[in-house]
């Protein structure tokens, strides 16, 4: 049997392009993979975003058809489906969610810093209706430079109770590491393949371990505004409701933007909202106007 670090330069060294999930299962049955349970209780809302604009039923903004699911994501293999959502770090407020849900499926924020344009989003407010069971492979070296963001910060201090101190080898804790730098990696537009660690373990363990589903980091805002959350989908149908849906849309002009809400449906009923005036968006932008930014 191969010692845990000789498994790690393994899975280090793999070539994911042309890897599969059974290769990595094999090397990830060498050692004990940590995790830290973490239980999200009944009331808290989970933001769902998705690209463009007119989403207003609970079929439009639910986990994507299997049909669809034709390549790897962060926390699914390619076939399979899951729920993805983001938990805010604030529950008082949803700002932060709706931000980092829109950050997930933004061409501008993958584009970059200097990207230039505007997007439009729906995003789903669902409520928790039964308490959620997950599990994380945050660490406490996990975005260490990231200090306001609560939920990141309960987990990685959960992460040393339960493993930190002498409750751990370093072998296993090399491990942790590894794992969790897997779930917070940066993954360009066409390169799925490099998701191919995280995605193996997430769904083996959504599947096999009777989890309710897995919460990381958001990558594309650094591990700030709250966390990440992918569910299966049975536990979505039986612990969660579907509330509402705002649309916003994202404003950049390199290393400024602008996310507003521009209209709000629930129960069938919908209604226009200004939450943000034109004029402080173009000055905040420094443009002369919001129709000359492309949109994307």
């Amino acid at each position: 049997m191969l010692n845990s670090m000789s498994s790690i330069e393994e899975l280090r060294n793999l070539d994911l392009r042309s890897s599969n999930p059974d290769i990595v299962r094999r090397i990830l049955t060498e050692f004990a993979i940590l995790c830290v349970p973490f239980y999200i209780k009944k009331g808290v809302y989970i933001l769902r975003a998705r690209k463009g604009r007119g989403f207003i039923k609970r079929s439009e903004m639910t986990y994507c058809p299997v049909n669809k699911c034709t390549t790897l994501q962060r926390a699914t293999l390619a076939g399979q489906t899951m729920f993805y959502g983001v938990i805010s770090d604030d529950q008082s407020h949803q700002d932060h969610a709706r931000c980092v849900a829109a950050s997930e499926c933004s061409k501008l924020c993958r584009d970059g810093i200097s990207s230039i344009g505007r997007e439009t989003f729906t995003v789903a407010h669902w409520e928790i209706t039964k308490p959620l069971h997950v599990v994380s492979f945050i660490t406490d070296n996990t975005f260490p430079d990231v200090h306001d963001n609560t939920l990141l910060n309960q987990l990685r201090e959960a992460h040393v109770l339960f493993h930190g101190n002498n409750n751990s080898t370093l072998e296993e804790k090399e491990i942790s590491q590894f794992i969790s730098d897997e779930f917070s990696k940066v993954v360009k537009n066409g390169e799925d393949y490099k998701y191919l660690i995280s995605a193996t373990l997430a769904t083996d363990i959504i599947n096999n371990m009777g989890v309710d589903g897995i919460v990381f980091p958001s990558v594309q805002l650094g591990g700030q505004g709250g966390l990440n959350i992918a569910i299966k989908p049975q536990v979505v149908n039986n612990k969660l409701k579907f509330v509402r849906t705002l649309e916003q849309s994202l404003y950049k002009r390199k290393d400024k933007s602008v996310l507003r809400i521009e209209k709000a449906t629930e129960k069938g009923i919908s209604r226009q909202i200004n939450q943000i005036p034109d004029f402080y968006i173009i000055k905040e932008l420094g443009i002369t106007d919001l129709n000359k930014l492309p949109e994307c």
